[in-house]
C-alpha cells in the first residue's frame, strides 16, 4: 500500500494569485475546503497513511478527522523543501505518492490508478499532468524507484527526465478531475462551474461564485 503525501502551505500565504478575486480568509477557506474534498476522496481508497506537511496548525485542526499525520515545517522553505520533509517522515520500503491539496474535483479512480499496488520487482513512476501540461498534479514513486522532486513549472517534462536518467520509464496517468489545480482567476472560474456537493462547492455557493449545485455531479466521494 501507499503513503501519500500532501503539502499544504501556511493558510496566510496561500493562493495569491487569487488575490484579486478573495481576500485572505476567503482564501484560506477555499484552501480548506479543497483540502478536505480531497481527503473524503482518499479516505474511500486503500491506502497506508496521509502524511499532511505544514506549519499551519489551523490546517490540521481541521483535517484531524481524517487520521491524518502532520509532518510539522519549523521554516516554509517551499513546496520541494516540503515534499521531501514529507518523503523523508515516511517509513524505508514504502510506495510514495505526492499530489497538491487543490485538486478538489479528483475521483477515486483517479487517485486509485495513481497509488496502485505495484510489482516489487518492478521500479515504478507514475505521473499525472497539469491540465497545461506543464505541471505534476500527482508523482508517485514505488519504494525502489525514487527520483528527485522538483515540482513548479515545467515539473512535469522534468519529473520525466529524471525518470528516463535513473533508467525508468515513467507511466502517464490521464486524469481530468486531478488535472484542475486552483491557482488563478481562471482556474478558479472553471472550478466555480462544476464544483459540486462538496465542501468546495458548498463553500463557493456561500460566496456567490458556483450556481445551483444541483445541476453539477462531481461524481467523488
Amino acid at each position: 500500500m501507499t503513503d501519500i503525501i500532501i503539502p499544504i502551505k501556511h493558510l496566510s500565504a496561500a493562493k495569491t494569485r487569487l488575490a484579486c478575486q478573495l481576500s485572505p480568509d476567503k482564501r484560506a477557506g477555499l484552501v480548506l475546503a479543497m483540502l478536505q474534498d480531497l481527503l473524503t476522496t482518499i479516505t474511500g481508497i486503500g491506502h497506508r497513511r496521509i502524511w499532511i506537511v505544514t506549519s499551519d496548525r489551523t490546517v490540521v485542526q481541521t483535517v484531524r478527522r481524517f487520521n491524518v499525520s502532520w509532518v510539522p515545517e519549523t521554516r516554509a522553505r517551499g513546496y520541494n523543501a516540503a515534499v521531501t520533509l514529507g518523503i523523508a517522515s515516511v517509513p524505508a520500503g514504502s510506495d510514495i505518492a505526492i499530489v497538491p491539496g487543490d485538486i478538489p474535483l479528483a475521483k477515486p479512480d483517479e487517485i486509485a490508478r495513481l497509488i496502485a499496488p505495484t510489482d516489487p520487482s518492478r521500479p515504478t513512476v507514475r505521473l499525472v499532468p497539469s491540465r497545461d501540461r506543464q505541471g505534476t498534479n500527482g508523482l508517485f514513486m514505488s519504494a525502489n524507484a525514487r527520483i528527485e522532486p522538483g515540482f513548479g513549472p515545467g515539473s512535469f517534462k522534468g519529473h520525466t527526465r529524471r525518470a528516463m536518467a535513473r533508467h525508468l520509464e515513467p507511466t502517464n496517468l490521464e486524469a481530468p478531475g486531478m488535472a484542475l489545480d486552483i491557482d488563478t482567476p481562471a482556474d478558479l472560474l472553471d472550478l466555480s462551474a462544476c464544483a459540486g456537493t462538496g465542501v468546495t462547492g458548498r463553500y463557493l455557493l456561500g460566496m456567490g461564485l458556483a450556481d445551483d449545485h444541483d445541476r453539477y455531479d462531481r461524481g467523488a466521494a
